[in-house]
């Protein structure tokens, strides 16, 4: 072979190899696809970006079978964020890279997906950017710590008090309310953890980072306008009437 046809080969091979590494993602995304219709998905089955979304979209659907098994619907995507390296995913690895703390004392959020059965977001946390017990109405909530750890803690609501008082916040009235709540976790989550919380389980809680932090959270169904969370303050000293786990708390649509 000559040595112009040598460098045409060359080139062509280049181009050709650059053509299908263009083609690599789809052509995985439609491998996964095909192993998941013919039922060879199991829960060591590592996911792509594409293919944790599909079968998750296929899962939030579920939410719309009443009765809804929130805790065992949970449980899957818990499974399907355990067999994803979320890091290496280029949309979460770009985030990730244009990363800057514009915040002070408060988190970094990015949106990586939103349709109205469920989000997928990314948090990012300076160490010691603390999130106050707030709940997350109707909603389960699946978190995958990526990297750092957290100290978490969970709540359930007991009881309704009829005590209520009005405060003062950003120079409006507020109008705080009273409960009993249940403590339902408490825990370090490290990297590769997942935690879960329901409607009705835990879905009260608060976050502290104990060194800088990457989660990934999976809400369901997504947030919208008229979602309205519900910040609380905890009396953390002592136990309600003695009840080990039980506390008094107040709470409102402003954090207080």
């Amino acid at each position: 072979m000559d040595d112009f046809k040598r460098r045409e080969f060359i080139k062509l091979s280049a181009l050709g190899f650059a053509s299908i590494a263009l083609q690599l993602n789809s052509i995985s995304t439609y491998a996964q696809k095909a192993n998941a219709t013919l039922g060879k998905w199991d829960v060591h089955t590592k996911l792509n970006w594409d293919a944790f979304l599909e079968r998750l979209t296929q899962l939030a659907k579920t939410q719309h079978q009443l009765p809804w098994n929130q805790m065992q619907y949970a449980k899957q995507v818990k499974q399907l964020m355990l067999n994803c390296d979320f890091p290496e995913f280029e949309n979460i690895k770009k985030e990730i890279e244009a990363y800057e703390n514009r915040h002070q004392d408060w988190f970094e959020s990015a949106n990586l997906h939103y349709e109205v059965d469920f989000q997928v977001s990314l948090f990012q946390f300076e160490k010691g950017e603390y999130i106050p017990h707030h709940d997350h109405p109707n909603m389960t909530g699946v978190i995958n710590v990526v990297s750092g750890d957290i100290s978490a803690k969970n709540y359930s609501i007991e009881e309704q008090l009829s005590t209520t008082r009005e405060l003062i916040i950003d120079g409006e009235v507020s109008e705080i309310k009273t409960c009993i709540i249940r403590e339902t976790g408490n825990e370090r989550i490290k990297k590769g953890d997942v935690s879960i919380l329901t409607a009705d389980e835990g879905n009260i809680h608060s976050i502290m980072p104990n060194t800088f932090t990457q989660l990934v959270d999976v809400f369901t169904p997504a947030y919208h306008q008229d979602t309205n969370a519900m910040w609380y303050k905890v009396n953390e000293d002592e136990n309600y009437k003695g009840q080990k786990q039980l506390y008094q708390a107040e709470y409102g649509r402003k954090r207080f």
